[in-house]
């Protein structure tokens, strides 16, 4: 198996062990075996293969030990030997027993079973991610900035309370959630959802704050301090831990993830594999006679390079400088004119003339 195991299950090298888990969940159940009645016999040998990829991918990156390995080494000669000999549908099973017992669990849902939930145990707070563009000077120089966002943050008037004269929902004894029961021709069903009277929290505000509303939270406008070396990879992504949403009820305050993503003009540059190609115009008869240019590097730094004669479209030119990792190269274009003057007309005639 060469495929990469993060992007078979859809996430980032940075995933959390929660994202790995939900990532299998979402995709056991919609390639799991069981599930593809009605479908092509090609169809159905399709989502077994794609069943298999993905229990595989789990089965490496749900093991802190195992993942780790193939983050440094990638996929193992171990690894391959278990993959010839792997079950995927054994490794569901206990995946989806283990589940059963999981309060905020998909596979519950999904099977009409649902645990009774608590909302007032401290909760996480809400994360943030962010896709910050970055332009090529900060692709080459690195970024050094401050990025200013918004969160939600406790009341400064009220302190989080929401207000005065806070008492426990009677509609759900405090417990956020209406649990309903139906019968049906197929049994019990119990069904739960937050309560429409408090909504959710558990708690009635008699007297609300006018700064919030009763939330107990505003919009705050914070910021964090980036610094990347130059080199970066597109798409490269920076953890502040504690810098998202306040919890709601004393838990942890989220996190804050950027995504720095290349944003440049691509008319001029182009960025393949580990190299930064900026296109760059010389007149036809410099590129016939060869030249030296001075070029400013998105550093600033001034440099001469040599167009060699006779240059054509696209040729090369390497600066011997690097920005982290990235090599920076110029690629020839030949400008041609639109209109000549009459002197320069008459000597190209008569090379024209001594050509014939």
């Amino acid at each position: 198996m060469n495929k990469d195991l993060y992007e078979i299950l859809g996430i980032s090298k940075n995933a959390s062990d929660n994202d790995i888990k939900r990532a299998y969940k979402q995709l056991a159940l919609r390639y799991h075996p069981d599930r593809q009645g009605g479908k092509s016999e090609a169809e159905k040998k399709e989502a077994e293969e794609k069943f298999k990829e993905i229990s595989f991918a789990y089965s490496i990156l749900s093991d802190p030990e195992k993942k780790q390995n193939y983050d440094q080494f990638g996929i193992t000669d171990d690894q391959q030997q278990m993959s010839g000999g792997f079950d995927p549908s054994e490794m569901f099973s206990h995946f989806m027993g283990d589940m059963f017992n999981d309060d905020n669990d998909l596979f519950s849902n999904f099977f009409g079973r649902r645990k009774k939930q608590s909302n007032n145990g401290p909760q996480k707070g809400q994360s943030i991610r962010m896709q910050i563009l970055v332009s090529i000077e900060e692709i080459c120089n690195g970024i050094h900035r401050d990025v200013q966002y918004d969160i939600q943050a406790k009341c400064s008037h009220c302190h989080g309370t929401g207000g005065e004269g806070v008492e426990s929902c009677s509609h759900c004894h405090g417990t956020g959630m209406i649990t309903e029961v139906q019968r049906t021709g197929f049994g019990i069903i119990q069904n739960s959802h937050p309560c429409q009277y408090c909504g959710g929290t558990g708690k009635i505000i008699k007297n609300k704050c006018n700064k919030c509303n009763g939330s107990g939270y505003e919009t705050k406008t914070v910021k964090v301090k980036v610094d990347i070396p130059g080199g970066f990879e597109n798409g490269h992504q920076q953890m502040f831990y504690g810098k998202g949403y306040e919890s709601k009820n004393g838990g942890q305050t989220g996190d804050l993830l950027l995504e720095f993503i290349y944003k440049y003009d691509t008319s001029k540059y182009s960025i393949q594999g580990n190299n930064i190609y900026k296109i760059i115009e010389i007149p036809y008869y410099d590129c016939i006679l060869g030249c030296k240019k001075e070029v400013t590097l998105p550093n600033k730094e001034k440099i001469t390079i040599n167009i060699p004669e006779y240059s054509k479209d696209n040729t090369l030119i390497n600066t011997n400088k690097h920005f982290g990792k990235l090599g920076y190269y110029y690629v020839v274009k030949v400008k041609m004119p639109t209109y000549i003057k009459n002197k320069e007309k008459d000597l190209l005639k008569q090379i024209q003339k001594e050509n014939h």
